[in-house]
């Protein structure tokens, strides 16, 4: 399922808006990003081809996933420290995430997991690339549009635009996401 109307997202992301027609057609969800005062678009493909083509290479970990969804973080692709993340594979991982070493090394992955005791909260558990814990429990929560400290016109335009709209923030962190369907 394509996600509609992608145009209406034109000038939040540079990178989002630099994608290809087919890109932009295989996309499936946009996840922004407000951190620290920087604003990122990650690109969420179902397509591992496409997947391939906006990263130019899927490194082996994200490769490895057993996964529906590829996801990019535009941004980070400049930057030279790239973050990818693909479905969990285990009934209690959501997501999982990597961050690279402009050498192309893993840095660093995250494992998403559902907080058992509250829905609105998913539970970050951080490893280093050898595997060992940085942390454990780190706690984003969902809510409304008052968790948004991005652009408050974006979930305005996109919702306008026929997107649904998921609102979630780092409680330790100046972070927060709006994750558009």
């Amino acid at each position: 399922m394509a996600l509609l109307n992608i145009n209406a997202l034109a000038g939040f992301s540079p990178t989002l808006d630099a994608l290809t027609d087919r890109q932009r057609a295989a996309l499936v969800e946009v996840v922004f990003c407000h951190r620290l005062g920087m604003l990122s678009a990650t690109a969420v493909f179902n397509d591992a081809e496409v997947f391939r083509e906006v990263t130019g290479h899927i490194p082996d970990e994200v490769a490895r996933a057993n996964t529906r969804r590829y996801g990019v973080d535009l941004e980070s692709l400049s930057a030279g420290q790239p973050r990818f993340y693909t479905d969990g594979f285990e009934p209690e991982t959501l997501l999982l995430g990597f961050t690279y070493l402009t050498t192309g090394a893993l840095a660093e992955w995250k494992r998403y997991r559902r907080d058992p005791d509250d829905k609105y909260r998913v539970l970050i558990d951080r490893y280093d690339a050898e595997d060992r814990v940085i942390s454990v429990g780190e706690v984003e929560r969902a809510g409304g549009p008052e968790l948004w400290k991005g652009p408050a016109d974006l979930p305005k335009i996109a919702t306008a635009a026929g997107m649904h709209a998921i609102f979630l923030a780092k409680e330790a962190k100046d972070q927060s996401y709006l994750r558009l369907l």
